[in-house]
């Protein structure tokens, strides 16, 4: 199974690659398609059957500074965000301080009354009928979440509540302060102090501007003629692709799920089997939205995955749940077709396993 890949028939010379004698099939498959595409870094990470395969960067996470990519570089994750922040909703759950069931206007306060209907699950599956974006979200201005939630207090729903499917990034920032609001700290220092210090995902934080973080890659995108620029940086704390992280925290992360850390296994299930279906398919299959998760089946096995997209940068989150296997890329291109080489490298595992 092999998705439209676009081939960009361009050659990226500046890239530092190492020589084909020394790579194996995975490497030469990434390097082929970083050239084809034009993509200036990319991370992989690799878990098979429970244990990891491959932690490894091609090409550039800063062209300017000549500084390589590697399992350490730190890129914007994207829309990846959104099961960090399911998991979040669901370590309260856990913690008897919330249900999925729970209306929203239980913790937002003066919400209309159109949004009486609205659960925490219509947010995390994305059922809800509010926007896609917050109104009046401006990507270079700081303003807390409760601020953008209170701005759609006048508008109407895009359609009735639990009626259908429609993408929303809003529905996550209300999440996020569904969690400040419980929790009693800030967003970022739940995520923080609950999520990612339990984990034990050092490099992984709440996207700034202003602080100081080592390895961080910076983005790029491309003009009409092809030219790499340098992608426009959003001030605004995102909680719909909120964080930034590495290969080596998403490995450690993997191996969380698939050892019930932070959440029980029922908890953990519950965020890819509790799921709405969409009107996507892959390969003729119905998709199905969980808790910041997609879900189908590949082969017919459960294929659970998500993708990324924020200005200079695409991700994807491949799992592989039957066989405790998971593929995890992240690039500073916006223009790479990530799901395109993440299902080359399945194919490849696939094709070792057969010799």
């Amino acid at each position: 199974m092999r998705p439209f890949i676009f081939i960009l028939f361009i050659t990226c010379s500046f890239l530092p690659f190492a020589s084909i004698a020394q790579q194996d099939s995975i490497d030469i498959f990434i390097t082929s398609q970083m050239k084809q595409q034009g993509i200036v870094g990319l991370s992989i990470g690799i878990v098979k059957s429970g244990k990891v395969i491959k932690a490894k960067g091609y090409g550039w996470a800063n062209i300017e500074l000549n500084v390589p990519a590697s399992e350490k570089t730190v890129y914007k994750i994207g829309s990846i965000s959104k099961q960090f922040i399911a998991v979040g909703i669901m370590k309260l759950v856990q913690e008897g301080k919330l249900k999925v069931s729970d209306p929203v206007t239980k913790f937002i306060k003066g919400a209309p009354v159109k949004w009486n209907n609205i659960t925490i699950r219509h947010l995390l599956n994305h059922t809800s009928g509010l926007p896609v974006d917050p109104p009046g979200f401006d990507g270079m201005k700081e303003q807390a979440d409760s601020v953008y939630i209170k701005t759609a207090f006048t508008d109407s729903l895009a359609f009735p509540t639990d009626s259908k499917y429609e993408y929303s990034n809003f529905g996550y920032f209300i999440l996020a302060d569904i969690i400040r609001i419980t929790s009693r700290l800030s967003f970022p220092e739940y995520m923080k102090k609950c999520i990612f210090d339990e984990g034990g995902l050092s490099n992984t934080r709440t996207t700034s501007l202003e602080a100081i973080v080592p390895d961080r890659a910076d983005g790029y995108i491309k003009n009409a003629n092809d030219s790499i620029l340098n992608a426009p940086n959003y001030i605004a704390l995102r909680p719909s692709g909120a964080f930034l992280s590495n290969i080596n925290d998403l490995l450690k992360w993997e191996m969380d799920m698939q050892h019930n850390k932070l959440l029980t296994q029922k908890n953990w299930d519950q965020m890819w089997d509790d799921t709405i279906k969409t009107p996507l398919t892959m390969d003729n299959e119905a998709i199905y939205y969980g808790y910041g998760w997609m879900t189908n089946k590949v082969n017919g096995k459960p294929f659970i995955h998500h993708g990324g997209s924020l200005p200079g940068f695409k991700s994807v989150y491949f799992r592989y749940i039957q066989d405790k296997t998971a593929i995890i890329i992240l690039t500073n291109s916006e223009n790479t077709d990530a799901y395109g080489i993440a299902f080359g490298v399945a194919d490849l595992l696939q094709t070792e396993d057969k010799k």
